[in-house]
């Protein structure tokens, strides 16, 4: 075992060496897809040009087993773990929303009150990665690079910053309401020229200006169910969801904030990345830069209409053009032989229901939490619950004092209470590590806790069971340890990448991990991940 160690290490570094004897690329620019799963890359194949998606796969190294290997799986989590190379426990981003127990209210990923919005009056920019307990790989760019520049850019503002760490030069993302891409007083005073400029050509009214139509004729979507179903989600003020969406008329319902949930809006991040390289002059010379983009129109789209609506396929067909025009933006900008990409998402998503054909359905959110608060007037005649979310349970440590109970007593009364709830698989005592149900799905849930910000017990239903919200309001959600959340692509292409693909697992935290090995930097402070050496031109 020792010696297999050895060898790949040894090979690892070998990689390494004719990599640097290259010379490092210019520019690394890390393409996210905010909720794409793995399959959406054959699902779509034929559709798909010869030179956006195809071109990845065909000329770069797939790795077609790629997870998350910790729950929750949710947008913030996903972008902390691309960039700090670890999990929650680690980095500390335990979901986009957590609970405080010493502020007795929920905390958001990246607010920061100690900030200025710099763009737009109000609070749309009032964030910074200050939440963020680990560093990222960028950060440990400028440590040893400081001439490097490094930018993060996303529709999302936690799309934007949580990849990109604290040294970062800047992160941009949309306010919606304004429909202009903004900043933090974190970053910069004021908004640079080019910002500006890009501002004041009102991208969003011209996109908003037309409907939403199919790209290609509506009977050619054959990967995807009928235009026409109840479970789907609607916009404001529509009556139906099938195309066409009539978006002037929808803007005045929703305003500018309604181009995130179009494909439109994965238009735009590209249109802003493009500035955003040729006016910072990234890649410009030979000192690394590093831009993260964030696309996260497919997270809005796929959250209202599922996986298997054709409002998903035109999505992916039409960011497969934006990914197209811009490789060939960087083959003309930096140089086809000068750029490396690696492409993922955060997390993926749950088929709807009606989808399933009855091997899902839905669980009743209201009922299931006030089983658990009747559990514990039952078993303690108080309510010993302080709040329920995420899948989580805090325990109110308050009353667990004052009626002289023991913690671990109490998690295990729940644990055995859970886990006779219909449909649910699997809890778990986060801190004791103790485990009803599942340990695989268990072992994903340990490697999500944060002690100061996570919940006591993490519990999850079946697979594909989604709360009653979705019921109610259409379309699908994300969050879970099973494989539908947790594996999506990774994709490296570029500067010294073979063709190849690789089937065994790895892990998303691997990708920071083999960015700082590849640029010969320190690790990011937390990391967990390994470097992956399986893509690199040896000859």
């Amino acid at each position: 075992m020792k010696s297999k160690k050895l060898l790949l290490t040894l090979v690892f570094f070998i990689s390494l060496n004719s990599f640097a004897k290259e010379g490092k690329p210019k520019l690394i620019v890390m393409l996210t897809v905010d909720q794409m799963r793995h399959d959406y890359i054959s699902k779509y194949w034929d559709r798909y040009s010869e030179n956006g998606f195809k071109r990845l796969v065909n000329k770069g190294f797939a790795f077609d087993n790629a997870n998350f290997s910790y729950a929750p799986t949710l947008t913030a989590v996903g972008h902390a773990t691309i960039g700090s190379g670890t999990t929650p426990v680690h980095h500390g981003i335990a979901a986009n929303d957590w609970y405080d127990r010493n502020k007795k209210t929920t905390i958001y990923c990246v607010e920061d009150s100690s900030e200025t919005s710099v763009g737009v009056k109000g609070a749309d920019g009032q964030h910074s990665p200050r939440n963020l307990k680990a560093n990222s790989f960028t950060d440990q760019l400028k440590l040893n690079s400081p001439k490097s520049k490094v930018i993060g850019i996303s529709i999302k503002d936690r799309g934007a910053i949580l990849p990109v760490g604290y040294a970062a030069d800047a992160a941009y993302w949309l306010s919606g309401d304004e429909g202009k891409f903004i900043t933090s007083t974190f970053y910069k005073d004021e908004l640079p020229k080019w910002v500006k400029s890009f501002n004041s050509k009102k991208h969003v009214e011209e996109y908003l200006k037309s409907p939403w139509n199919t790209l290609y004729p509506i009977e050619s979507y054959i990967a995807s169910s009928a235009d026409d179903a109840d479970f789907e989600g609607k916009f404001d003020g529509e009556s139906h969801s099938t195309f066409p969406h009539n978006l002037p008329a929808i803007k005045k319902e929703s305003g500018l904030s309604l181009i995130k949930q179009t494909p439109f809006g994965n238009s735009l991040l590209a249109d802003f990345a493009k500035e955003a390289i040729l006016n910072e002059q990234l890649g410009g010379d030979s000192i690394t830069d590093v831009i993260s983009i964030s696309f996260s129109s497919t997270d809005y789209i796929g959250h209202m209409y599922g996986p298997q609506s054709i409002e998903v396929e035109d999505t992916y067909l039409r960011l497969d053009q934006e990914i197209e025009q811009l490789l060939t933006f960087l083959d003309q900008k930096v140089g086809e032989k000068q750029y490396l990409v690696v492409l993922t998402a955060d997390h993926g998503v749950a088929d709807i229901p009606a989808h399933a054909k009855g091997s899902t359905d839905y669980y009743d959110n209201k009922v299931f939490k006030e089983a658990i608060r009747s559990w514990s007037m039952e078993l303690y005649g108080a309510d010993v619950i302080e709040r329920i979310i995420n899948h989580q349970i805090y325990l109110n440590y308050t009353e667990l004092e004052r009626l002289s109970l023991k913690q671990s007593e109490v998690k295990r009364a729940l644990l055995d209470q859970l886990f006779g709830y219909p449909n649910l698989t699997s809890a778990a005592d986060m801190s004791g590590k103790i485990c009803v149900g599942d340990e695989a799905i268990c072992q994903r849930m340990f490697n999500g806790f944060d002690p100061k910000r996570s919940g006591d017990i993490f519990y999850s239903f079946q697979p594909g069971w989604l709360s009653d919200y979705y019921l109610k309001n259409g379309g699908t959600g994300h969050s879970t340890a099973y494989n539908y959340d947790t594996h999506v692509p990774m994709i490296w292409f570029g500067k010294d990448v073979k063709f190849g693909t690789y089937n065994e697992e790895v892990a998303i935290k691997d990708i920071a991990v083999t960015l700082s090995a590849l640029l010969e930097l320190p690790f990011p402070n937390g990391a967990t991940g390994k470097p992956l050496n399986h893509f690199f031109v040896t000859e």
